[in-house]
This record gives C-alpha cells, structure tokens and sequence, in this order.
C-alpha cells in the first residue's frame, strides 16, 4: 500500500487538558540499522544556539516547555524520526508560547550541535559503546541470553534480532561524518506535523506552516510495510538443545499464527495469552508453579507478528515435565467453557483500559496519527467486544502450530 498525502499541519482541537502536544515526523525512506540504533542517541543532544545543557535547559524553562522528546520508531519495517514537546494551553497557562515552542523545535531539529561540520566524535563513540555494552550485559544474564535465543529460532527476515544485534562489527562502519550524512538526508525531506490541545487552529496551522515547514507544503508518499506477519510455518518441530553457563535451564515452547493477516488475528493472539498468563487467567503459573514447583519464573510472551512463546526457568532435571505441562495447559485454555469463563474479563479489562485512554492526550493523539499514516481504524476494545468464545477454540486448535523448543540446559547438569 502506498501512503500519499500533502503535509499539510494537521490540527486537533481538544479543550479537554491543560497542555498541547507538538508532534513532528519524519518518514525514513531507506536505512542501515547499524546507523539508526546509533543515530537515535544522538540526535537532537544540543543544538548550534543551546549548544551546553544549560542553555537548553533554561530555553525550556522560558518557553514553558514542559518536556520534549525524539526518537526513532518503527511501524513494521517503515521508519520515522519523530520530535514531539509537550507546552501548557492558552487556556491554563493565560499566556500564548506556541510560537516559542516552536522556534525551539526548529532549532533542535534543523540547527543540531556539530563538532567541525559533523556530529561530535565523542558523543558518536559513547553511544556505539553503550549499544555493544547493552547486547553483551543482556547476553550476561540468563533471561536475556534466552530471549534471544529462542527469538533467533522464531524470528523471520531479521524481524525480532536486528542484523546488529547479531553482528556488532557492522557499527565499525559508522562515523560521526556518515551520521550526519544520514541526518541531513532525513530532515531534507518534508515532515508530516501535527498539534493536538485547546489551540486556535487557524493561528496554529499558519505557525506551523512558517516555522516548520518554511511555508511549503509538500507531497509525502512512501511505500508501506506496516504489517509484518509469520510466513514460515514448518511441518515438523525444530528443537534446539544446547548446555549453558548459566545454573538455571531455560524451557521455551513456540507456536506461529497459521494465515496470520490482520488486527483482529493480533487480538486472538493476545486473548489466547491472557488464558495463559494474565491477572485473570493465570493457568501457566498455577500448572508449573502453585501446583507442582517446578519454576523460578514462567510467563507467556506473544509478538504482533504472530508467535506465542510459552518460557519457563528451572532445575535441569524439571524440562520433560515441564513440556508435558505447557501441553496440559494448552489443553485446558481450549475448552470452551473455561473460554466463556474468561473471555468476558478480558473483555471488561478492555472496557477500562479503553475509557482510560480516554484521559491521556497523548494516546489520543498517537491513536489518530496510527489512522492518518493508514496503520489500524480499529480499536482493541472494538475488536474484542466482538469476539466469541468459540472463536477463540478455533483459533486455538486449528491456527495455533507448535513450531519449535529452545532448551537451554543449566550448569545443574552437572
């Protein structure tokens, strides 16, 4: 699908809260990801004007800005280099800072604090050494050496382990220089605005316009790839053994959607793991720890892209009986009348987190940028109000296909 539109700033009139939120995107139209898990830390760090903390931080104080963040997000595998700040209203503050708040942002995005016409070296460095220091202190721990474990055994085309995570020579290729190659190209392009509070939305728009976007309004169109889902689905159980360093054994079951395609699928998928492992359905917990022992830690992990990951850690001598217990589990959340039981919690849990959404800005915001970008029209309590029991059975005993074992087999073993 192609998402095409003008970038027009696009206004949301809320008299609801006392504050307003400025969200700034820009779509990355091809990427390394060696270059943005670093660029990520450095962007947006200072600028040329606010080139010391301190000058940053008294901007902030005189423009009202009471936060501002950036970051680099993801829908799918379409990247975005996003800048949202967050000022008090008109209304609350009896005082107009729009404007100010956005000259700030221009500055941060357009003026960034260089070092001999390039990101600073120092800065670049720290961040590549955080990053390796972060993979290796995650592969040190046996939760984490796991997890990545079992994810290499379920992911597809480098979905859940980034290429670099794999190989951390690739961020040898990355310079201060290639960086800020990189930035600039980003921000060359135009970006899509938005501005959501209790704002005049002529006055706003116009603003926006001027200072943002220079007065040009201009097409955005980029091919999209929002929904990712599991294609590989194998015939036979792939097992994966392997003795550890670690005293405690790692036991994961792992299953994949069959014909996965769409939210509502996402939503089954995640009913089936709040039968399993939820505050109101916790039957994995209660098999392999309240009735028999046999855990340190068990939960029920489901990516969007389709796979449910049944973990558990444990004694060596515990892995057989704790497979035949993740299929007795998987047993009882089928049955139909244990679904009527439960489904109407979950249900209600929706009801409330959905009413509650209600009340942050900042969700209401992002839920209407989803829709604009053509990423989902449909609301998670939409979805699972209309969702039968017996369609949960289905899903679970005809889409639900065991795929794969990762048994990490603790130092006990000895």
């Amino acid at each position: 699908m192609m998402f095409n539109r003008n970038n027009e700033p696009i206004i949301i009139k809320n008299d609801e809260f006392r504050k307003c939120i400025l969200f700034i995107s820009f779509p990355i139209y091809d990427y390394k990801e060696e270059e943005l898990k670093i660029l990520k830390d450095v962007i947006f760090d200072r600028s040329e004007k606010y080139d010391t903390r301190r000058k940053l931080a008294i901007a902030c104080i005189n423009n009202y800005c009471l936060s501002y963040r950036s970051k680099i997000s993801f829908i799918g595998n379409n990247a975005f280099l996003e800048f949202a700040l967050i000022y008090p209203s008109v209304a609350s503050l009896k005082k107009d800072v729009l404007q100010d708040n956005l000259l700030f942002a221009r500055e941060m995005i357009f003026n960034p604090y260089l070092e001999n016409g390039v990101f600073s070296e120092k800065l670049v460095r720290e961040s590549i050494e955080m990053y390796k220091e972060s993979v290796k202190n995650k592969l040190k721990r046996y939760d984490g050496y796991c997890q990545y474990k079992n994810d290499l055994l379920i992911d597809e085309n480098d979905y859940l382990v980034s290429k670099v995570f794999k190989d951390l020579s690739l961020l040898s290729n990355v310079t201060s220089e290639r960086l800020y190659n990189v930035y600039k190209k980003i921000i060359s392009g135009p970006p899509l605005t938005f501005l959501i509070g209790n704002v005049d939305e002529k006055k706003s728009k116009e603003l926006i316009k001027e200072i943002i976007l220079d007065n040009k309004i201009s097409n955005v169109k980029f091919e999209t790839d929002y929904n990712v889902y599991v294609k590989n689905i194998s015939n036979s159980v792939e097992v994966v053994r392997e003795n550890s360093e670690f005293s405690t054994s790692s036991v994961c079951c792992n299953y994949k959607v069959r014909d996965m395609c769409c939210y509502r699928d996402r939503v089954l998928l995640t009913i089936v793991k709040n039968l399993l492992s939820s505050n109101n359905s916790d039957v994995l917990f209660n098999y392999l720890r309240n009735d028999n022992d046999l855990v340190y830690r068990t939960n029920a992990y489901t990516y969007g892209f389709g796979t449910l990951s049944l973990i558990s850690f444990t004694g060596s001598k515990n892995i057989d009986m704790i497979f035949e217990l993740y299929e007795k589990a998987m047993n009882y959340i089928s049955d139909i009348n244990y679904i009527e039981s439960r489904l109407p919690l979950f249900t209600e849990k929706a009801r409330i987190d959905n009413e509650l959404d209600k009340e942050e800005l900042s969700t209401i915001l992002f839920d209407y940028v989803d829709k604009y970008l053509g990423y989902t029209n449909e609301k998670y309590y939409d979805v699972i109000k209309s969702i039968k029991p017996l369609e949960v059975k289905d899903f679970i005993d005809n889409r639900l296909v065991m795929v794969s074992k990762y048994i990490g087999v603790g130092k006990d073993y000895e």
